[in-house]
């Protein structure tokens, strides 16, 4: 699990990630959707080859998402490798759950209740990328 400096963070259809010290924002639009569909025939795909540590999958997702072409997609994979696979991989996830559910972000639902857990601010938590 991610510590707080680099839990991704959410606001109007924009994950922000941190990759090797440089804060990226990852759009979850159209234009990204569709790019990462033709790559992998769908979101699916991406999802799996994602969960099985598939570097160039990470790559290609954050390329996508963050609009980066020409030498800043290609700083993106020494970013992804110098930050870590294992690390990345999961706020991945995180971005393909908050790109298919169209921008917005993940809720998660307290055991206890089943109801939306909410963060200190009121807003409904978004730590986890899993539906309940």
């Amino acid at each position: 699990m991610t510590d707080s400096s680099t839990a991704p963070r959410f606001a109007h259809g924009v994950m922000t990630v941190s990759l090797d010290g440089e804060d990226v924002e990852l759009f979850a639009n159209v234009r990204a959707s569709r790019t990462i569909c033709r790559l992998y025939g769908g979101l699916q795909q991406a999802f799996t080859n994602t969960n099985a540590f598939d570097f160039d999958t990470l790559v290609n997702v954050v390329n996508a998402a963050a609009g980066r072409v020409g030498k800043q997609a290609e700083a993106t994979a020494e970013a992804i490798f110098a930050e870590g696979v294992v690390v990345v991989a999961p706020q991945v996830l995180l971005f393909l759950n908050f790109l298919a559910g169209g921008g917005k972000a993940p809720k998660t639902e307290t055991k206890e209740t089943g109801k939306p857990a909410k963060d200190d601010a009121g807003d409904e938590a978004a730590t986890s990328g899993e539906a309940g």
